[in-house]
């Protein structure tokens, strides 16, 4: 290595970080973007969008200076001087139409943006000789206007070259070193102050001119971004819209349809020319749908939504579509323009037809007595209590009437019970011809049917119909080769004079139904306050439902539930057992109402909590308890603390405790209901639906709550030996429960019959009689004990 390599080597390192540093400084965007030829087309192309302007103010100085300086300096010099600011023009001129007759360039080269910074570069050279040529012939005035225009010339072309910040550079530099050399070598203290000045001009333009350059590649990259991000979205889009069963829509802010995708036409069964512009609810809303009122108040209810900007979700409406309904579910966002005015909506809709059918068998399946086809009991007091709104709200009145049938005890003893079921159908067939389309006939249970009349009219009115009624079901039938005569009772009660809840109507028609069978078969009798006598048991009740809590008067029976298959116990539901002293054992279909209406459930719901967890912590570790809850311990209460509290002081894991409520909880469901049965389940304890499918809850009820397990009821499992259609619901309730993963217990199983037909239909939990009565606390060891024994295998 020679002496003067190091030297050279150390002056080299210096020299490469400067070019690195230069270079960083004028780099817009990274060397590897891969947009970097569509940015330098758009710097040139900002350039070329000034050029007229430009080249027509250096052809309009060039003038101005050539008439100023005409007659003192060399003519010559002038008329080469003016072609060469001329030619320079014209070069420019050319690239700006190029740019105009020919498409926007998508790429420029590296040579493009080194052509610019040469023609930057030689524009500045040609004004930079006017300083150094003629600044030292010129007068004071024309001096000035030589440092004006160059001044001048320096800012403006400096910004006009911005977005190429490598040619505004030398072209700002070049000037300004031509047009400070005259200042610095004029031998004036203030001339050369002025030049002084100058370079530091120049050096706050290159400045301004970087930063301005800076914002501009910024701005580009964010622009390429955003097309990407563009591109990325509109693939996803369009694969979504192609694959998935969901489709994109949006209107404006008067309702036409735009951005009409394929799959929306195919889904309205029209092309894309019909639908493009028009007004999408007028698709939606067909005139020759034969709908109920309902089903156009759901369209209503979108052409509301839609009336206020706020966004909405899983709005179901109906749809005709090639003659038949359908139903989709929506969900949509209001659009606003840049100024933030609303200018449309964008959604999805789903098709949820199959899902909506499926949900309606279901629910009719649910609400509908299965050997009748008629209402059941829960339907009929939902809609009594419906026809109670319309009463309060309309001053109309409307009557309840209890019809029990006379002789079918005799008829199932005679002729069997299938007998009996072809006379209950066709009772059922006389109620439903003898009313009018307004009123509803259900099945009530056993040979008990109600009956709703929605415009009784006066009283006079109601005898004539329940004579003409009676009439009907006194007439002789054939049933199976039986000629036999069977009449029926009838109790009426009428509101809102008998009563103004659905509850207290339909006990005073009870009471009628029961003075019209004392009186003799074949009657009917109005209520009478007479009747009512029996309330007062209601307050003995309640009086003495007070005193059993305070003195120990209830206690509790544990039933088991039990995998059918393997006779393996999982858990223990507690039950609520009340023996009065002077009346006996009360059942507690009569002392729970009580409880719950007198607000007594909420300190026995409490108390059976607190024991049950006692108990529990007696049994083996791997048995839980279920608790029943009443909807009136959810409402004004801290359940949710009194819960944890209890398991804390008892010491019960939270996953042994489930706790049982009813479809009645969703008739007055409250926010504050649901957020603590979520915060129990977040626990780890465990939610059971009783008597699912008898109630007033929805499938959509499944979703509000994260049941564990579904209580199928035990009316199902009664029939489902006899009744396909019941055999039919609790094959659907299995599936559905299966396909949510949720549990199932059958509820009332009595014999091995039904044990065997749950098992065959994949419900593998019961409750029931057959599978274990209730028991004290004290027997379910001995209990356990005999099932392990039964289950054990022969030696």
């Amino acid at each position: 290595m020679t002496p003067e390599e190091p030297h050279s080597s150390g002056r080299a390192g210096p020299i490469s970080r400067l070019q690195r540093a230069v270079g960083k400084l004028f780099t817009l965007y990274p060397p590897d973007e891969p947009s970097a030829g569509t940015f330098r087309a758009k710097q040139i192309r900002a350039v070329l969008q000034l050029t007229p302007l430009t080249m027509l103010a250096n052809v309009l100085n060039a003038m101005l200076i050539a008439d100023s300086f005409w007659s003192i300096a060399p003519r010559g010099f002038l008329v080469l001087w003016i072609a060469s600011v001329i030619l320079a023009a014209a070069f420019g001129a050319r690239s700006w139409f190029a740019m105009r007759s020919t498409s926007k360039r998508q790429n420029a080269s590296m040579r493009a943006m080194r052509r610019a910074t040469i023609h930057a570069s030689i524009l500045g050279t040609i004004w930079a000789m006017v300083p150094v040529v003629l600044f030292p012939l010129a007068g004071p005035h024309q001096q000035l206007m030589i440092t004006a225009i160059c001044a001048g010339m320096i800012c403006a072309g400096g910004f006009a070259l911005a977005s190429v910040p490598v040619a505004a550079t030398a072209y700002v530099l070049i000037l300004s070193a031509g047009s400070a050399y005259p200042l610095l070598s004029a031998h004036d203290p203030a001339l050369s102050n002025v030049g002084l000045l100058l370079y530091i001009y120049a050096v706050i333009v290159i400045g301004s001119v970087i930063a301005t350059a800076r914002t501009f590649g910024a701005r580009l990259t964010a622009e390429a971004h955003a097309e990407h991000q563009a591109q990325v979205i509109g693939l996803l889009l369009r694969d979504f819209e192609e694959n998935a069963s969901d489709v994109l829509w949006e209107i404006d802010d008067l309702g036409r349809l735009r951005h009409v995708s394929p799959r929306l036409a195919q889904m309205l069964d029209k092309s894309i020319e019909d639908l493009v512009g028009t007004v999408l609810v007028d698709h939606l809303r067909d005139p020759a749908a034969e709908w109920e009122d309902v089903e156009f108040q759901y369209i209503r209810e979108l052409e509301q939504r839609l009336a206020v900007a706020e966004p909405f979700r899983d709005l179901t409406i109906p749809i005709l579509v090639a003659g038949e309904t359908q139903w989709w579910s929506l969900t949509a966002k209001p659009l606003t323009d840049p100024e933030g005015r609303f200018s449309g909506w964008r959604g999805v809709a789903t098709d949820v037809t199959h899902a909506r059918r499926a949900h309606e068998r279901i629910t009719h399946l649910a609400h509908h007595d299965t050997l009748t086809g008629l209402a059941n009991r829960h339907q009929f007091h939902t809609q009594v209590r419906n026809a109670l709104l319309a009463v309060a709200r309309d001053g109309r009145n409307c009557a309840v009437a209890c019809i029990d049938l006379d002789n079918f005890k005799d008829v199932n003893d005679s002729l069997g019970h299938h007998a009996g079921d072809l006379l209950l159908q066709l009772v059922a067939r006389r109620l439903s011809a003898s009313t009018r389309r307004n009123d509803l006939v259900a099945r009530l249970g056993g040979d008990e049917f109600g009956l709703l009349l929605r415009e009784p009219g006066d009283i006079e009115e109601v005898q004539t119909f329940v004579d003409r009624l009676l009439d009907q079901l006194q007439r002789p039938c054939e049933l199976d080769g039986a000629r036999i005569n069977v009449g029926a009772s009838v109790g009426l009660a009428l509101s809102p004079r008998d009563g103004v809840e659905a509850t207290a109507l339909l006990r005073n028609a009870d009471f009628a139904l029961y003075a019209a069978k004392e009186k003799g078969r074949g009657g009917f009798r109005f209520f009478d306050p007479l009747m009512a006598l029996g309330s007062q048991r209601r307050q003995m009740l309640e009086r003495e439902l007070r005193r059993a809590i305070d003195e120990g008067g209830l206690y509790l029976r544990y039933q088991p539930q039990i995998k059918m298959a393997s006779c393996t116990v999982t858990r223990f539901e507690a039950l609520l057992r009340w023996k009065h002293p002077l009346h006996g054992n009360i059942s507690p279909e009569e002392f729970i109402p009580v409880a719950e209406s007198s607000g007594l459930i909420v300190r026995i719901g409490e108390w059976v909590l607190r024991q049950a967890c006692r108990d529990a912590m007696t049994w083996p570790d791997h048995l839980g308890v279920a608790v029943n809850l009443s909807p009136v311990q959810m409402v004004g209460s801290d359940l949710y603390g009194m819960v944890n509290q209890i398991l804390e002081q008892t010491g019960l894991p939270t996953n042994r405790l489930e706790v049982e409520i009813t479809e009645s909880v969703f008739i007055n469901e409250t926010a504050e209901a649901l957020d603590q049965l979520h915060r129990l389940h977040q626990e780890g304890i465990s939610l059971a639906l009783d008597d699912f499918g008898t109630g007033y809850a929805s499938l959509a009820y499944l979703r509000r709550l994260p049941f564990d397990t579904l209580k199928i009821d035990r009316s199902f499992v009664h029939e489902m030996l006899a009744s396909t259609e019941a055999r039919a619901i609790v094959r659907s309730v299995v599936d559905l429960a299966a396909t949510l993963r949720i549990a199932t217990i059958a509820e009332g199983v009595e014999n091995k019959s039904q044990m065997d037909a749950l098992i065959d239909e994949g419900c593998a939990n019961g409750q029931g009689n057959y599978l274990g009565e209730p028991m004290r606390p004290d027997a379910i060891v001995g209990f356990l004990g005999i099932l392990d024994r039964a289950s054990a295998p022969a030696a």
